[in-house]
């Protein structure tokens, strides 16, 4: 009888030790494992994630660019053949978007944040001189978007091409003035074809 009694008691104890160290919380190894699911999820979603939030300032971003582009060409109006020779990014672009919530402006560099670091030339917006239909350098400007995220496209030169006469993505024309230097036609599939994955897609967009 006594041995049945002690057997017993201790049955109770290794329950209750059990019972203790369930409610005590997660063992080092379950918790590791659950740390690891965590990062191997956001590993995989971050892309979708940072897809998402770029296209939605696409039409913000677009928006702007598209209202700067059509100041600049009002303010250039008049008799000189070469208008925009001396436009630049500390002169014109950078105080121009400074107050913006849409780009992020440091001394006279511009990020868009479509992609890229939005340092140095990396995800930034540079403006310059450029030729077009048969007139000098500085007859015309031109927009330079680097690193952009293929989700910004085609919606970004989509909506730039009523302002832009020359398009190209990625070194390859997407709309270039006609025979007469009229206004080219556009192609949203032509410009969507024309980018690859990731931040890797330049944008030059072109006006006099």
């Amino acid at each position: 009888m006594q041995k049945q009694n002690i057997a017993t008691q201790r049955a109770i104890q290794r329950a209750k030790s059990l019972d203790m160290r369930r409610q005590g919380g997660w063992t080092l190894v379950e918790v590791g494992a659950v740390i690891a699911i965590v990062i191997i999820l956001a590993i995989v979603g971050f892309p979708s994630v940072k897809g998402f939030f770029i296209q939605g300032r696409v039409p913000a971003t677009a928006g702007e660019l598209q209202r700067f582009m059509s100041t600049a060409r009002i303010m250039s109006e008049g008799d000189s053949a070469t208008p925009y020779s001396a436009i630049d990014n500390a002169q014109n672009l950078a105080p121009s978007l400074r107050d913006s919530t849409v780009f992020k402006v440091t001394g006279n560099t511009v990020a868009h944040r479509l992609g890229g670091t939005g340092v140095g030339s990396n995800g930034t917006i540079t403006i310059a001189p450029a030729a077009l239909g048969g007139g000098a350098v500085g007859s015309a400007f031109s927009l330079t978007l680097t690193n952009v995220n293929h989700r910004a496209c085609p919606v970004l030169a989509s909506t730039l091409n009523g302002i832009s006469e020359m398009i190209s993505v990625n070194g390859t024309v997407a709309k270039t003035l006609g025979a007469n230097s009229e206004s080219g036609t556009f192609n949203a599939v032509t410009a969507q074809n024309l980018c690859v994955n990731g931040d890797n897609n330049t944008f030059v967009f072109a006006t006099r």
